[in-house]
This record gives C-alpha cells, sequence and structure tokens, in this order.
C-alpha cells in the first residue's frame, strides 16, 4: 500500500509540473491577446487606408478618361489633317 502512495505521489508531482507549464503558456497567450483599443486602432487604420485607395481609385480613372479623350481627339485630327 506504501509503494502505491508513494507512486501517487510522484504522480501528483509531474502533474503539478506539467500543469504549471501550461499555466505558464496560458499566461503568455493572455499577454499576447489583442485589446479592444487595439481593435478599434486598426479599424480606423483600415478605414483611412481605404478612403485612400478609394480617392486615388477615383482619381486615376479620372485621369484615364482623361486621357483617352484628348488622345481620340488628337486620332480625329491626325485623320482630318491626313484627308
Amino acid at each position: 500500500m506504501e509503494a502505491r502512495i508513494v507512486k501517487l505521489e510522484s504522480m501528483t508531482e509531474k502533474i503539478l509540473a506539467r500543469l504549471e507549464a501550461v499555466e505558464r503558456d496560458v499566461a503568455v497567450i493572455r499577454a499576447n491577446y489583442a485589446t479592444k483599443a487595439d481593435l478599434a486602432a486598426v479599424q480606423v487604420s483600415i478605414a483611412a487606408l481605404e478612403a485612400t485607395m478609394i480617392k486615388w481609385f477615383v482619381g486615376t480613372a479620372i485621369a484615364l478618361a482623361g486621357l483617352s479623350v484628348t488622345l481620340a481627339g488628337l486620332a480625329f485630327a491626325a485623320a482630318k489633317l491626313i484627308n
């Protein structure tokens, strides 16, 4: 019976050591959680980037439309001069 108790005590020590390791790992994981403030900052940053991308897209579309109208005008003018 005493050998069994000694074996259980040694197993308990091993289990406690593993539990401490798990607790340390969980503490590290919790320390790296994103807070609500972190998520809000990321959301603001994404919104700003989205606005910038939309501005660039619209500006590029307008510039390309103007360029194509100009090139079409030049092509018609060149065709008129040739004929």
